[in-house]
This record gives C-alpha cells, structure tokens and sequence, in this order.
C-alpha cells in the first residue's frame, strides 16, 4: 500500500503567524514472524513460542517535494522497506542480530536503523498485528 499525506504545522509567536508544510509519503509491508517475550511482568503466554502476521508502514517527509515532484521515488522506497522486512519474515524473532527483545518498540527501532542504513531517514514507523488490533507508531527523532 502507498500513501501520500500532507502534513500542515502551524507556529504562531507575539506578532507573526508562520505555516510549515510537511508533505509525507508512506508505503507498507507484511511479514509473518514468531517469537517470544521473557518479561518479567509479562502474561505467561507472552513466554511461548508464538506467531504473528506483522504489517509494517514506513513514512518519509519533506517540506518540498524535489526536482521530480515527490519527496521519494515510491517504488524505490516500497522495495526498500520490502528488503528490510524480509530479513523478518519467518524467522524467529529472538534470534534476529542486534533486534534485542523483540517488542513492538525494538521492531520499530531496529527498522528504523534498516532504512536509514539504506539511505531512508523514516519520519514515522507503525507496526500492527492486524488480526490482533494492536498497534504501534514511532516518530523517530529527525
């Protein structure tokens, strides 16, 4: 799935009004994964091996669009984010180098660091377990 949004700010100070325009571009992906959680405080469940279908949508945004009229080259980005959640897809989690616990959270982060490494600075990752209804959204810092 591709989405485009723009995105309008508003700064006001004691004698001016300025507007900032944001335009972000999001594409997504899926994954299958399983895995488990040994938190202390967590439900016994979450200490099982278990699976998820995962749903991954990767935002980027620009005050402008470029020379070509986007922000980035949708295809482009769409296989990029497609790359990084193979590297998921059907493994168990826990053993995925540098990911950590796999949360919601360190999901997010560890895809985060993925893309940038690809040359993609994300201005917003969610992540969903769709059949679930639950959900995450990480603004990483810019």
């Amino acid at each position: 799935m591709i989405a485009v949004w723009g995105l309008f700010l508003y700064a006001s100070g004691p004698s001016k009004v300025a507007v900032v325009c944001m335009f972000e571009v999001s594409v997504s992906a899926a994954f299958e994964a399983c895995h488990r959680i040994d938190a202390k405080d967590g439900a016994p469940g979450y200490k099982v091996m278990h699976g998820h279908s995962f749903l991954v949508t990767a935002s980027t945004a620009a005050p402008t669009p470029n020379e070509q009229g986007w922000v980035i080259d949708l295809g482009v980005f769409e296989r990029t984010l497609k790359d990084v959640v193979e590297e998921l897809d059907h493994s168990i989690l826990n053993d995925v180098p540098g990911l950590g616990a796999p949360t919601f959270e360190n999901l997010m982060i560890w895809i985060e660091g993925k893309l940038r490494e690809r040359g993609v600075a994300p201005s917003r990752i969610e992540i969903e377990r769709p059949i679930l209804r639950q959900r995450a959204v990480y603004t990483p810092p810019r």
